[in-house]
């Protein structure tokens, strides 16, 4: 049940689409304060967030009617009736490329380091979301709390039952909620610290996002698997799309710092030991989805394990990433200076700090 927050006359506005609206507002706020503050423009920003909702929801709801057709009666329905039905949310993903790269040509920008001043906003925006739906139908996940002291946020949410009576099951949204929390943080942190950190190859443009990208991924290969509404192709019942989607995205981060740090310092021996690791872990993430396919009350087990897998799938990308950075070069910049005028030139040697 959706429930409502302002009825009156025709007009039903439910607690949900104020939650995402004010998350949604929060973000542009923040994106284009952190745009401001790194002497970007601020018309590319204002332009992107509403291309973005333009690109990315019928592409979300596009995913989602392919993986559960039974649903609409038809694409067209699923495009032009948006008061039913869901969204498969990580299909946003192109929408808010094509949006960055169209705003920043009309605006004579650069794309990635418009999408870089707006990742924080975006894990902000995805946060709302994701608290939007215990406001929608409850917490749609397929672990049972059965211990009263439990039975709470932010561990389990109740939902009513066909049956009239009410179960707590874990807080998988609520909990995704607090993870891009901590995650916008995290990327303003990194935002204003990569500054400061040349590459030794490559740009210092597209790292935040990039950084999005990875920790969202890594969170969604868990929490995912925890719901029973996941969306799977029809030809295949294993592995969600949105598993799918995440895996195929670490693997092209992966690649991407694999050639950066190969080309800044050389095959190293390092490198293979990195990469067997990471392939090791995928493998390991994935018996443990068996795993807790086959056997349901393996809940604990399979998802520390599984949990384990991707924050080593993560941290591996992350030290690759490292190891393309030079040392920090921080420098006293006059209001009257833009940015690129005091940062060190790409594949430059740092100076001393």
């Amino acid at each position: 049940m959706n429930p409502i927050a302002v009825y009156s006359g025709s007009t039903v506005l439910y607690w949900s689409a104020v939650i995402i609206s004010v998350g949604l507002l929060a973000a542009l706020f923040m994106s284009c304060s952190v745009q401001l503050s790194s002497r970007g423009r601020l018309v590319s920003m204002l332009l992107f967030f509403p291309l973005a909702i333009l690109f990315s929801l019928p592409l979300c709801r596009a995913l989602h009617w392919y993986c559960h057709q039974e649903q609409y009666g038809s694409l067209l329905a699923a495009l032009t009736n948006y008061t039913t039905g869901s969204y498969v949310l990580s299909a946003a993903i192109p929408g808010v490329w094509l949006a960055a790269w169209l705003a920043a040509k009309l605006d004579d920008g650069d794309t990635a380091k418009l999408l870089d001043a707006a990742a924080p906003g975006i894990a902000l925006a995805v946060a709302f979301i994701r608290l939007s739906s215990l406001f929608n139908s409850s917490c749609r996940s397929k672990i049972p709390v059965t211990t009263g002291l439990l039975q709470h946020l932010p561990l389990a949410s109740g939902i009513t039952n066909s049956a009239g009576v009410t179960e707590y099951r874990f807080a998988t949204f609520f909990a995704h909620f607090l993870l891009m929390l901590l995650l916008c943080h995290g990327l303003l942190r990194f935002f204003y610290r990569r500054r400061y950190v040349p590459m030794r190859a490559g740009r210092f443009q597209g790292c935040t996002i990039c950084m999005f990208l990875l920790y969202y991924s890594a969170s969604e290969l868990v929490l995912d698997s925890t719901r029973y509404d996941s969306s799977f192709l029809p030809i295949n019942g294993f592995v969600s799309i949105v598993q799918i989607l995440a895996a195929v995205c670490m693997l092209l981060l992966l690649i991407r710092y694999s050639r950066l740090s190969i080309r800044a310092n050389g095959l190293r021996w390092w490198h293979w030991f990195l990469w067997l690791l990471w392939i090791a872990a995928l493998g390991v993430g994935g018996y443990m989805e068996y795993l807790v396919q086959r056997h349901g009350n393996w809940y604990l087990g399979c998802y520390t394990a599984m949990g384990f897998c991707c924050i080593l799938l993560a941290a591996i990308v992350y030290r690759l990433y490292l190891s393309c950075c030079g040392r920090a070069v921080i420098v006293e910049m006059p209001e009257d200076r833009a940015p690129e005028e005091d940062a060190p030139a790409e594949n430059e040697a740092p100076a001393q700090a």
